[in-house]
């Protein structure tokens, strides 16, 4: 993620479209910097270029003749800059999209020798470049990197800095690394990047699942470091202090860190670390005797079962199919004499009023013909129609049947994933408690070199969770392998087809909802605390707090005690203030008509989450599991040549069938004020 943002300017030149670059020349009467009408009609011309593109840069320079003194003509230049300059801006030039340069008498591109060639040098150049759009990916980082903040630090001292929109983030002495591990000497450049609004969301696409479940949001941010060009990583044992501005506390909000998938979106992992409200300092030490350390290390947990790996009896039974409505037979139609007539010339132009007898005959003889075959059509339209009836009711049954079949088939694919659920949650529960005791022994073991443990519980549980990820007591990849097992048990008892099919996140949620709120996190707080490791580690902070305490806190520290969701990050990239939605309604389908290439967002606002609508082959956009009667605000952005088309809609989920968007075509600063209305 640092090196996408420190190549960020490469991205927005090389995935623009090219476009044609033109210069439009205003001119002026000698020592006069008043425009002209001409030089007025030349910039309204170029105002509608700048209206029409979806985004621009220009470039302004001035020029006078070679009559007059070097610091008069300087002057007259730059007034004649600030003439055009101003001009365009009540025109809709946006502020900083101008690079203006005042020359003077310098550099002229003529040689003043006549009245001509003067007239010629006393003017204005104005070069617009249009930007086009390749892709949205192009469009979106052109979007977002207004919202980019880069702030400057030094890294031999402990600093404390505030964000555009209230994130407080305090960074300890000596915090970065470079990637060989050698600490950066020079001043070091946060990047940080703000996400507390649903436009917010949109413009730097974010979104708020965690593995395909729905999370509700309290905000976003962005951390990235760099030094001489160079990205940067926390070092090791090192936390930065983030505080993100908030109305209002809801206390079971976590933090979340975001991991990128290959499209470029956003994927949220639980670090199951729940926020605080008080900015404590980056690093408070106690001396901590041997007592201590061995009573820790004396902590016994006990291990929790080790589950049998599921078994069902049988193959899963193929996915029923819809019975095939039978198709009405079409009656045949009568012929008519006067068709017959005019199928052999009569009735065309006055001199086809007449038919000859030739064509006579061969009238009357088609006409027999046709209504032979016409009784004989009618009599097999009959039998035909008798059948369609027989069929229909056939089909009628057939419906009933695969109803009946479809719903015990449902209920035998969420009985088997809720089955291997609950063996993947019982899994990782046993394989947590004998890491929770090997981390006990290590941290009891080696405490008195790290006393700055002001949350011992946490720091263990960061620990063990960092040992789940990569390797177990054994050296083995504990997560790897139990993720592995349970893909097998998906493979082999539920089979990629239905994975693969749009039903299986429904079923999902339903297997989910069959095996009760996801309590891992409640689950390992017991055993923390059921061996005594809460109660040390309570211990421990009692202590630090009472040397918290000799210090003062600062009144800014106070205030951020009120409205704020403080946690200690311990890597750099996305973090998010989270929880999972836990909503019993009913959750329902939105779907958007949409047959071209579009991001489409749900914006709920009733729950604080956004959704990306995925795209299916019959020309439909659509996202699964949303409450039913919850706001919806649907975003759809699409390009055309180049050109941003964006579309939004409001809706309830589950009150309307497929969404058709009414699109329009829009430049960057259009579409950001259009976002903003996401946020009344």
């Amino acid at each position: 993620m640092q090196k996408i943002l420190l190549a960020l300017a490469f991205l927005l030149a090389s995935l623009v479209l090219p476009a044609q670059t033109t210069i439009s020349s205003v001119y002026f009467e000698l020592d006069k910097h008043e425009l002209s009408v001409t030089a007025r009609q030349t910039l309204d011309a170029l105002a509608l270029q700048l209206l029409a593109a979806p985004d621009y840069s220009i470039k302004i320079e001035a020029w006078t003749d070679d009559r007059g003194s070097e610091s008069h003509n300087q002057r007259l230049a730059t007034q004649r800059a600030e003439a055009v300059q101003q001009y365009l801006a009540d025109r809709g030039l946006l502020p900083g999209k101008a690079t203006v340069r005042s020359w003077g008498k310098q550099n002229p591109a003529y040689d003043n020798s006549t009245e001509e060639t003067r007239r010629l040098n006393r003017r204005v150049d104005v070069t617009f470049s249009p930007v086009f759009f390749s892709d949205y990916r192009s469009l979106q980082n052109r979007l977002s990197a207004p919202a980019e903040q880069l702030l400057r630090i030094l890294p031999d001292r402990e600093q404390q800095i505030t964000a555009a929109q209230g994130t407080i983030i305090k960074i300890p002495r000596q915090a970065f690394v470079f990637e060989d591990g050698t600490s950066p000497t020079g001043p070091v450049e946060l990047m940080v990047r703000e996400a507390f609004s649903p436009s917010d969301y949109v413009l730097q696409n974010l979104t708020t699942l965690s593995d395909g479940r729905i999370l509700q949001t309290g905000g976003m941010v962005y951390i990235g470091a760099q030094a001489d060009g160079k990205p940067l990583l926390l070092a090791e044992g090192v936390s930065l202090t983030v505080a993100l501005p908030t109305r209002r506390v809801d206390p079971n909000m976590e933090l979340f860190y975001g991991e990128t998938n290959p499209d470029n979106s956003i994927n949220w992992v639980p670090t199951r670390q729940s926020f605080r409200q008080t900015m404590k300092k980056p690093r408070t030490e106690i001396e901590i005797d041997p007592a201590t350390s061995a009573r820790i290390m004396a902590l016994q947990v006990p291990e929790y079962p080790e589950p049998l790996v599921p078994k069902f009896s049988g193959n899963l039974p193929p996915m029923p199919r819809k019975p095939v409505a039978p198709i009405a037979p079409r009656p045949p139609q009568k012929p008519t004499w006067e068709n017959a007539q005019r199928k052999y010339g009569y009735g065309y132009g006055p001199a086809m009023n007449k038919m000859t007898k030739k064509r006579l005959k061969k009238a009357q003889k088609y006409y027999q013909t046709a209504l032979a075959n016409y009784e004989r059509d009618s009599l097999s339209f009959i039998r035909l129609h008798q059948r369609y009836l027989n069929n229909l009711d056939k089909h009628q049954a057939a419906l009933v049947e695969y109803e009946t079949a479809e719903q015990k088939w449902k209920n035998e694919v969420v009985d088997r994933i809720s089955t291997i659920i609950q063996f993947d949650r019982e899994y990782y529960l046993h394989e947590y408690s004998k890491n929770l005791q090997t981390t006990i022994r290590y941290v009891g073991k080696y405490i008195q070199r790290y006393e700055h443990y002001s949350d011992l519980e946490n720091a263990v549980e960061n620990i063990v969770e960092r040992m789940m990820r990569y390797r177990n007591t054994d050296g083995l990849a504990t997560a790897n392998a139990n993720r592995a097992v349970t893909k097998a048990l998906y493979r082999q008892h539920i089979g990629p087809k239905i994975m693969d099919s749009p039903a299986y996140f429904s079923l999902t949620e339903l297997a989910r909802r069959k095996c009760g709120p996801d309590t891992l996190h409640r689950v390992t707080h017991r055993m923390r605390m059921n061996c005594g490791l809460v109660a040390i580690s309570d211990s421990l902070r009692a202590n630090i707090r009472e040397k918290e305490l000799l210090e003062a806190a600062t009144t800014q520290d106070a205030a951020v005690a009120l409205n704020a969701y403080v946690a200690d990050v311990t890597r750099l990239g996305w973090i998010n203030c989270d929880k999972f939605l836990d909503d019993p309604a009913e959750r329902v389908q939105l779907v958007v008509n949409e047959s071209e290439d579009a991001t489409i967002y749900a914006v709920c606002r009733d729950i604080s989450s956004i959704l990306p609508l995925n795209r299916y082959k019959d020309g439909s956009y659509s996202v699964s599991g949303l409450p039913k009667g919850k706001k919806v605000s649907v975003v759809s952005i699409k390009l055309k040549e180049g050109v941003p088309f964006f579309a939004m809609r409001d809706a309830r989920a589950g009150d309307a069938g497929a969404l058709n968007m009414e699109y329009k075509s829009m430049t960057l600063r259009d579409l950001r004020e259009e976002l903003k209305k996401l946020n009344i």
